[in-house]
């Protein structure tokens, strides 16, 4: 199936865009800020000792028994195993981080000079890219989603300069819910010379394949996915990379060295185990996005409707902060999405229960302006 997927993303690629003349070998080494390739990394001792059970006076703890009195795993290594054989990625290729949200500042920091790089995002898009930008003092230079929801290359190709560090691209968007084709993003991988950053933190929702079959032939790709979304785990906080051993190396280096708890570990791990009642959520999610995008479509409240394939819908209607306002007032909580010149009069709606949805359809067909 793999090998399948790969073959028509080669085959695309190659039929629909001459970048691959271009092709030259992209250089880690030469993208990493210079101070964090010479940055001695922290280490401990838990690092050096590979067995289980010790003495362990290493580290400063408390040594009575509570079940959390010991640092936990910096590496994660049991947790990696178990996300290894699910999302079939070798352990020395992932980081895992404080959600998604760690993972993009770190990547950030990492590669990025203060004062003297910069960044390309799209818009409408998800705003930490830029928030994380600001506070590492990096240029961002954004660029409209185009008329269809899709990145504009040209535009984009024309502000790429020899200080653009990383291309951010989100997929299926936030708050669009727009696919990026799979070709698309590898003719970018294959032509920049910096960081492509993929973003697939509702790539659950889709039954397109994930950016993860980049990365036998691209080094620069960097794919970020989130256990918040289809795996419901948000109050865990649990993001995970996926990019070539020297790219997860360095980033390893600079965070921080206990950045996911035990407690999350361990819960993580257990709920991984149900993947078979993540399969049936996510299906019964699809379900309930498909029942949503028909009813909100008969209404003559919105515009337009947009299809999805995340677990949110995006609908246009020129009420929309007077629906947003009405909503609350239902105890209903939406999302404004009033973000010109793409989207104008946006809200965005995340499909809940089968119970929370029909709630939402009676108080949108109650509602009079």
């Amino acid at each position: 199936m793999r090998e399948t997927i790969l073959k028509k993303i080669v085959i695309a690629s190659n039929d629909s865009c001459s970048y691959f003349d271009t092709f030259k070998e992209v250089s880690i080494e030469k993208l990493v800020r210079p101070n964090i390739q010479h940055l001695q990394a922290y280490s401990c001792a838990r690092d050096e000792y590979k067995g289980k059970e010790a003495i362990f006076l290493d580290a400063n703890e408390n040594p009575y028994d509570n079940g959390y009195n010991r640092y936990p795993d910096p590496l994660q290594q049991e947790l990696k195993a178990v996300l290894s054989q699910i999302k079939n990625v070798p352990t020395d290729q992932m980081i895992l981080g404080n959600g998604s949200d760690e993972l993009i500042d770190l990547i950030i920091r990492s590669f990025c000079e203060p004062a003297q790089d910069n960044m390309i995002v799209f818009s409408p898009g998800y705003a930490m890219y830029e928030v994380s930008a600001a506070i590492n003092n990096i240029a961002v230079k954004k660029i409209n989603l185009t008329a269809d929801f899709l990145p504009d290359w040209q535009t984009m190709w024309q502000k790429v300069d020899e200080h653009t560090k990383i291309i951010f691209l989100c997929t299926p968007n936030n708050p669009t819910g727009k696919l990026i084709p799979l070709e698309q993003i590898e003719q970018v991988c294959r032509k920049f010379q910096g960081l492509v950053l993929v973003d697939e933190a509702y790539i659950d929702f889709t039954d397109e394949p994930s950016a993860i079959h980049l990365l036998e032939r691209n080094k620069n790709v960097l794919v970020l996915q989130t256990l918040s979304k289809a795996w419901g785990m948000a109050g865990l906080r649990l993001g995970m990379c996926f990019s070539n051993p020297k790219v997860i190396n360095i980033l390893n280096a600079v965070k921080p060295p206990y950045n996911i708890s035990s407690l999350t570990q361990s819960t993580v791990i257990e709920l991984l185990q149900d993947y078979d009642g993540f399969k049936q959520k996510c299906l019964r999610l699809k379900s309930e996005r498909q029942r949503l995008l028909t009813e909100l479509s008969t209404l003559d409240l919105f515009e337009t409707v947009y299809d999805s394939d995340a677990n949110f819908i995006l609908a246009i209607t020129d009420k929309c902060r007077e629906i947003y306002t009405y909503l609350i007032d239902q105890q209903i909580v939406v999302r404004l999405r009033d973000i010109p010149p793409v989207i104008s009069g946006g809200i965005r709606i995340t499909v809940g229960t089968e119970e929370e949805n029909n709630d939402l359809l009676k108080a949108l067909k109650n509602y009079t302006a």
